[in-house]
Order: structure tokens, then C-alpha cells, then sequence
């Protein structure tokens, strides 16, 4: 247990020290098997139903396969550095400019923290409860209040309370996709014809943004553990793989039903999975909730110092109940949306900084003035005027429908972008980290 109390509030800003990352990969790799066995991986896979069986899922595999790779690069970050996501942005934004990727993902995960306790509350409404019981913002509240309590005190039971929920998730889905696969024909269903006109590339999107979304979270865990390729390799195979399974349920499940843009309990209780469901609601929003409330508040120190970390959290856990309480649900398509806007040119540079540019960071460089990540005014506008065009490209391209999706372009067209500019502008950055040797020395795992 001694290592597990290392998630604690005192390295938000500064780096692990080696001997304290001693989380082990089966750990990390709970952790993002929870995140993927959730209710907004199943309501996702609902989205994606306009395709087709077949093509939803093969959607489904290449787009979890290929969004999560960003997410293996920035654990390696996390572990071989020690530092959290919004902390390894000062590199690339400027120490200044990182304050707005530090905004844009606590602004976000507090978005995820209303969405995972607004549709929780939802499913248990659908059961019909009287009295209070039946009332959604009655469960909006009790929800968001144990979600936060759970973030501000989780720390010292990660372990073992991530094996109970993991593990009690992990049984029901397999229940639950073992009644599914007893009950509806999957030969018959890979030939009904869709319902709608959702398009490869914009389903695509869909799934890669779910993925973007989380690799501004992953450094925040990763940094705490021992290894840098177990770690990564936790990270990508442990999301990646829950994800395509949860996916394919709730695309399973809504075509099966044609209960089409529904919230997934009326779907599984059409299949007599009502209560199996439920409990993995609750498992899954405890479990995913966690790792929103808790990063957000480690985003939130990049631009509060002052403030505690544990102070931040639970104004995000309170900020996500309340904003819950109006969140529109049918939103939710147009929410990944933006998320994929947003974060896919933001880790675009960050990734490309780091791997291609600077292939190490300067610790004592990340709170210092005039070092190494300050630029013009501590903000690097060569990012933002990366960031500018890869996100316009994405919004151009996915308004005109391109075929190879929005997602491709504004990721390549970003990180060429950066790289370039980095030559032209920031030139000694490159010749004084190729001349260090530090990132042999740091490379391996």
C-alpha cells in the first residue's frame, strides 16, 4: 500500500522523485481498463450504430488502435520525466502559454465529470424508482457527492479499491456480453442496414477524440511508475482493448434493440440486462469520475499555484455536479467534437516537441523565468500559431466531410507545422538537446 500513497497532492507542480515512482504496470493497467469498461464507452458505441455492424466495427478497432497511440507516447513522458501532462506543456507552450492547454483540459474533464454523473443519474431514473428515488437531480447530487469524496480520498486506498471496482466491472460485462451474444443473432445484424448517415471518417472522429480526450490525463498516473515501457504499454493495451469491447457492446446492443440515440439502460433493459447494467454504471462511473475530478484539479494547479490541490479537486467534483444538472445529453456527439478540435492539435505539438525536438526536459527549466521554456514572455508562439492552423483544418475538414477524416489532417498538419517552424525560429533548441546526451542516458525503461 505504501506505494499507492504516492498519488498524493505534493507533485503537481514538481517532479516525482525516482524512488517514489514504484506503482507497478498491472496497476496502471487497471486503472485504464476501468476508464475504458464505462458507460460512456457503451453510449459511445451507440453513437457509431448509423454504420452498420460491420462497419461500426471496424471503425471501432481502427480508431482505438490508432487513438490511443498518443496516449502510449505520453506515458512514456510521464514515467521518463516524472511530470504530469499540463506540467510537460511548458516545453512546448512556454511556461505562460501552457495555461491555456492547462485550461482547456480542466475545462474539459470537469465537462466529462457532469457527463458520466448525468447519465448515470439518468439510468437510475429509468428504473422507475418512487418517490425521491425516481427524482434525476436527487441522483445527480448523491452521485456527484460520492464521486467527489471518493477523488479527494482516494488516494489511500487506490489499490485495493481499483482491483473491487475493476474486477466487479470486469464480471458483469462479461455477463453482460455473454446474455447479449445468448440472445440477438450477430450474423443476421451484420447485414441490417443501417439506420442513418453517419460517414466512416466522421464516426472515425468520434472514436479518436474519445481516445484525445484522455492523453492530457495519462502523464498525471504514469508519473508515479516504476517502469517506463510496462507502464506504456499498460496504458495503451489496458484502454484500448476494454474500449473496442465496451464499443462493441453498446453498437451491439442499439442495433440489436434499434433503440437508436438512447441512453443505454432503456437499451439493455430491452435485453433483460437492466440490473447487470446498472451496477456497471455505478462501478464504471465511480471508477472513470475518479480520474476526471482528480486530474482536473492537477490542471487546475498550473494555473492556481497558491491553491491546494485538494481544493481544486473538489471545486471541479462540485462544478461537474452542477453543471450536470443542465447538461443536454443529445449534446454529446457535438461535445466529442470539440474535444477532438481542441486536444488534437494540443498533443500534436506536444508529442512532437518532446520525441523529435527536445527528447528530455530540463527540470529546474519548467518554474524558471528566462530558462529554456520561457520564449518571448513565457509563451511559445509557435505552438499557438500551430495550435490556430490545426485547428481550423480540423473544423474546415470536417464541415466539408473530407473522406480521410478531420482527425488525420489537423495531427499531421500540426506536428509538420511545428517541427518547421521550431527549425526556422527556435533553431539552438534543437542543437543544444542533441548535444546533451541526456535522452540516451533517460531512454531506457
Amino acid at each position: 500500500m505504501e506505494s499507492n500513497e504516492k498519488l498524493k497532492v505534493q507533485y503537481s507542480l514538481e517532479v516525482v522523485p525516482k524512488k517514489e515512482q514504484q506503482i507497478a504496470s498491472l496497476q496502471i493497467a487497471l486503472l485504464w481498463i476501468g476508464a475504458g469498461l464505462g458507460l460512456a464507452a457503451i453510449f459511445s458505441g451507440n453513437t457509431l450504430a448509423g454504420l452498420g455492424l460491420k462497419n461500426g466495427l471496424l471503425t471501432i478497432i481502427v480508431g482505438m488502435l490508432v487513438g490511443s497511440v498518443p496516449m502510449y507516447f505520453m506515458s512514456r513522458i510521464g514515467t521518463r520525466e516524472g511530470v504530469s501532462g499540463m506540467i510537460a506543456t511548458r516545453a512546448s507552450f512556454g511556461i505562460r502559454g501552457s495555461f491555456f492547454p492547462s485550461l482547456c483540459n480542466a475545462l474539459q474533464l470537469i465537462g466529462w465529470t457532469a457527463v458520466m454523473i448525468l447519465m448515470a443519474a439518468e439510468a437510475c431514473v429509468s428504473l422507475k424508482f418512487a418517490g425521491v428515488l425516481g427524482n434525476r437531480d436527487f441522483w445527480i447530487i448523491l452521485i456527484g457527492l460520492i464521486t467527489t469524496v471518493n477523488a479527494l480520498l482516494k488516494h489511500n486506498h487506490l489499490k485495493w479499491f481499483q482491483i473491487f471496482t475493476v474486477g466487479a466491472t470486469l464480471i458483469l460485462s462479461i455477463i453482460m456480453t455473454y446474455a447479449v451474444l445468448s440472445t440477438v443473432n450477430v450474423a443476421d445484424l451484420m447485414d441490417k442496414k443501417p439506420k442513418g448517415h453517419l460517414t466512416f471518417s466522421l464516426g472515425l472522429d468520434y472514436v479518436i477524440g474519445m481516445c484525445l480526450s484522455w492523453v492530457p490525463l495519462v502523464a498525471d498516473y504514469s508519473r508515479y511508475a516504476r517502469n517506463i515501457n510496462g507502464a506504456a504499454h499498460a496504458t495503451y493495451w489496458g484502454y484500448a482493448l476494454s474500449s473496442i469491447w465496451m464499443y462493441f457492446v453498446g453498437l451491439l446492443c442499439t442495433i440489436a434493440t434499434g433503440l437508436w440515440n438512447a441512453s443505454p439502460i432503456p437499451i439493455m433493459g430491452a435485453l433483460g440486462l437492466g440490473i447487470p447494467g446498472l451496477l456497471i454504471i455505478f462501478f464504471s462511473t465511480v471508477t472513470t469520475a475518479f480520474l476526471d475530478v482528480f486530474s482536473a484539479g492537477v490542471s487546475a494547479s498550473n494555473l492556481f499555484p497558491k491553491f491546494s490541490e485538494r481544493r481544486l479537486v473538489f471545486i471541479a467534483g462540485v462544478s461537474g455536479t452542477l453543471i450536470s444538472l443542465v447538461f443536454p445529453i443529445d449534446k454529446y456527439q457535438s461535445f466529442l467534437l470539440i474535444l477532438g478540435a481542441v486536444f488534437i492539435p494540443i498533443e500534436s505539438i506536444v508529442l512532437v516537441d518532446y520525441f523529435l525536438i527536445r527528447k528530455h526536459l530540463k527540470p529546474a527549466d519548467l518554474t524558471k523565468p528566462e530558462g529554456s521554456y520561457w520564449y518571448r514572455g513565457g509563451v511559445n508562439l509557435v505552438a499557438f500559431v500551430a495550435f490556430v492552423v490545426g485547428f481550423a483544418l480540423y473544423e474546415v475538414s470536417y464541415f466539408q466531410a473530407w473522406p480521410i477524416g478531420s482527425s488525420f489532417i489537423s495531427l499531421i498538419i500540426t506536428a509538420v507545422l511545428y517541427y518547421f517552424l521550431m527549425r526556422l525560429l527556435h533553431r539552438d533548441q534543437f542543437s543544444k538537446v542533441r548535444s546533451s546526451g541526456i535522452y540516451k542516458n533517460h531512454a531506457a525503461g
